[in-house]
């Protein structure tokens, strides 16, 4: 009897770790991808979620993919490329997210998985502002002269994906509130 609670126990916690490792693997890939940048610890993360964007324009994600001086269509690929990317790995963020809602037990929702899974869409929500900035960029230019419904789609369906995680984010939070409050 012992054995079989052991292995619960230990597939909860293999189960809530995979959770913090996806969503530190995606927080970590948005920014070696570029969609957002890195911040200067705690200070700089709140400046960037209060003003939008840094001072520093260079490390700015529409300087970065050239929005105001390359080919508009290279620069309206990269976009649908990289919000493909950012809208699939966080619906794997969030694959994980709902299997640790899924799971019972008094240990199956983490104050740990609560922030990891809040940080990855804080980091999804940052990364489609910037590329909704860049595709603004590219179009206000003059020599723009394409179709960007494709674009619109695919931005469209990212935000789809982050208005799911924020639901699956409220259902964590509510399940670690309601262990808190019956361990208490």
């Amino acid at each position: 009897m012992v054995s079989g609670e052991t292995s619960v126990e230990t597939s909860l916690t293999q189960s809530q770790s995979a959770l913090r490792k996806v969503s530190a693997e995606y927080c970590t890939d948005a920014v070696k991808k570029g969609w957002i940048e890195a911040t200067g610890g705690l200070a700089g993360f709140a400046s960037t979620l209060i003003n939008g964007k840094s001072d520093d324009e260079t490390r700015d994600y529409a300087f970065r993919i050239g929005a105001k001086s390359d080919a508009p269509s290279l620069v309206l690929a990269r976009i649908v490329s990289d919000a493909q990317a950012a809208r699939t790995g966080l619906a794997d963020v969030s694959r994980e997210a709902r299997d640790v809602l899924e799971t019972g037990g008094q240990d199956s929702a983490t104050r740990a998985d609560v922030m990891s899974y809040e940080r990855a869409l804080v980091r999804a929500q940052m990364a489609y502002r910037n590329f909704q900035g860049a595709l603004g960029d590219v179009t206000s230019r003059s020599d723009m002269d394409m179709d960007i419904a494709p674009v619109d789609r695919e931005l469209k369906s990212f935000a789809d994906t982050i208005d799911d995680a924020r639901d699956t984010a409220d259902g964590l939070a509510d399940k670690y509130a309601s262990l808190s409050r019956s361990t208490s």
